[in-house]
């Protein structure tokens, strides 16, 4: 095989494994082509530049080991799920802002909040122009650092960075899940751009405009608000509210009469880290009554089977149309 190293190769990668992490069967079939396209990366480049090659083939070597990449069904999967995952992430992203912007007793805590949710946001915006290094990038960043600030709270329970490590789990699951995707299934297209951001849309702005109604009130007197009827209703609602929007993003995807079926499983399982619902009114806990999670689990998992109902009949009706040959018209001699 082909030696991988050039003489411009930085020493460090001259000691760094690659064709090893690959599978064996793909090493005998793709050897020769990955070591010339890895020699041709390293002929010119710097030391950031052949690190940065040798990550991408690296991590394209762990996928394919643990069957997370694109020509494997889970793969696919995945790279259905992330971009509604970034969605989901930067949707709560936004509206954590916003609450934390308008709090009346707005300090240097919405900093550490600010450095855990600004690099969703500019996640989602990096997706939104084809950018999804950039995006995995920052996703990463946001869950080194939300980790980091969950490690202090522990350190420190006293602070207010308490208030941020409640939904560590959710955080984490969406963050992991985008950054196991595959890249290059993820769909980059405009339709698929434009699908993330309209869904990130539709969760953020409702849930931000609930943020009015408790402009002027102070955290600690929350636990003993009682809001009017309507309000508190809306307020319900919001629990669920990413999940709705995320079911039917997942229905109207399912009921496309060509649409990947691995793709779009990838949208409901973006749904599902929402079981954990947040709770209102600000949005950076989860129930911790028994009750309360397992009706809103039950609620999830009602909208995505209503969603697979309603979208597998739509699409069987489609394709039955489609199948179906055209009748003869009244034009036609014959008739």
């Amino acid at each position: 095989m082909t030696d991988l190293h050039t003489a411009a190769a930085p020493a460090l990668l001259r000691r760094l494994p690659l064709n090893g992490l690959y599978p064996a069967k793909y090493r005998a079939a793709h050897g020769e082509e990955i070591a010339a396209v890895f020699a041709d990366a390293l002929q010119f480049a710097d030391s950031r530049t052949a690190l940065r090659e040798w990550t991408a083939l690296a991590a394209h070597a762990v996928r394919l080991r643990t069957r997370l990449s694109s020509r494997d069904p889970v793969g696919r999967i995945l790279a259905g799920a992330a971009p509604f995952l970034l969605a989901g992430g930067a949707a709560l992203s936004v509206v954590q802002l916003l609450i934390g912007a308008l709090l009346p007793d707005r300090s240097a805590n919405w900093v550490a909040g600010a450095a855990q949710t600004v690099p969703w946001v500019l996640a989602l915006l990096c997706a939104a122009v084809g950018r999804w290094a950039s995006a995995r990038a920052l996703v990463l960043m946001a869950v080194v650092t939300r980790t980091g600030i969950a490690v202090a709270a522990l350190f420190h329970p006293a602070t207010a960075l308490t208030q941020y490590s409640e939904l560590l789990g959710l955080w984490l699951v969406m963050g992991v899940l985008v950054l196991i995707a595959p890249p290059d299934a993820v769909d980059l297209s405009r339709r698929g751009r434009s699908w993330a951001i309209g869904s990130a849309v539709a969760i953020a702005l409702p849930m931000s405009g609930i943020a009015v109604l408790w402009i002027g009130t102070f955290p600690e007197d929350y636990p003993n608000l009682v809001f009017p009827p309507v309000q508190q209703a809306l307020l319900d609602l919001s629990t669920a509210w990413p999940a709705l929007v995320l079911s039917l993003a997942y229905l109207a995807r399912l009921a496309r009469p060509n649409t990947d079926p691995l793709h779009t499983g990838g949208i409901a399982l973006a749904v599902l880290p929402w079981t954990l619902t947040v709770v209102p009114p600000l949005y950076r806990s989860i129930p911790t009554d028994a009750h309360d999670l397992l009706r809103n689990a039950g609620v999830t998992f009602v909208l995505l089977a209503t969603a697979t109902t309603i979208g597998t009949l739509r699409r069987n009706s489609r394709r039955t149309r489609l199948a179906e040959p055209d009748g003869p018209r009244a034009s036609d001699p014959t008739v």
